[in-house]
């Protein structure tokens, strides 16, 4: 997999690092040059100079190859255009823009770009560590103990506060309803409130000890 990053500050060098981390190729895109010193030394990915408005110079970076695009600036106007370009003039697969406005991300929900804002995102942790409003819920991962088992999907789960998304069979998953059956190993995914955690273990009556998905 070959992604491409515009934008080489804590957020672009940081994400670099990661998709090397997980074996994909990088091409890091930024218009200074010393910005690239935010990557450190022995960076195993390619190094563009240029801005990510110009077509020639991402087609350079390899956009027209690529299979996701991450346009991470400082400017959200840079970033939205850099997104667009990718995805109309190259049809890059996956594209994202960063944007510190949160009002400018509903207006390219129908551009298929997908926009993240630090600035919601992280009054939103603010507001859930301040203790106010409903926080978000914890993906947990369970395996169906013989005291659970020939019993419904719709008994583990509670209307607001915690969801069955998928349950692993052998090597089937599958996407269950209230009514089906649980067998003992089956292994469920559930997306729990944390104020629920507590309960939904107990529901399970003893069941392995649940492991919070990263």
């Amino acid at each position: 997999m070959e992604y491409v990053i515009v934008g080489c500050g804590r957020t672009g060098a940081a994400l670099a690092h990661l998709l090397l981390a997980e074996g994909a190729g990088v091409t890091v895109l930024d218009q200074n040059p010393a910005a690239f010193t935010a990557l450190g030394d022995g960076f195993a990915g390619r190094l563009e100079i240029g801005t990510g408005i110009d077509e020639d110079v991402l087609r350079r970076a390899g956009a027209d190859a690529a299979d996701g695009l991450a346009a991470v600036t400082s400017d959200d106007n840079r970033n939205l255009m850099c997104a667009l370009i990718a995805r109309r003039r190259f049809g890059v697969p996956r594209v994202a823009a960063r944007i510190n406005d949160p009002a400018r991300g509903e207006l390219y929900d129908d551009l298929d770009v997908q926009t993240i804002c630090p600035t919601l995102t992280s009054a939103k942790q603010i507001r859930d560590a301040l203790g106010v409003g409903r926080s978000e819920p914890r993906a947990l991962r369970a395996e169906i103990g013989a005291a659970f088992s020939g019993r419904s999907v719709g008994e583990l789960a509670e209307p607001g506060r915690v969801v069955i998304a998928a349950v692993t069979r052998g090597a089937r998953a599958f996407v269950p309803t209230l009514e089906d059956l649980l067998e003992a190993g089956d292994r469920v995914v559930a997306f729990v409130a944390p104020e629920a955690i507590d309960t939904f273990a107990r529901r399970l009556h003893g069941a392995p000890e649940m492991e919070t998905r990263r």
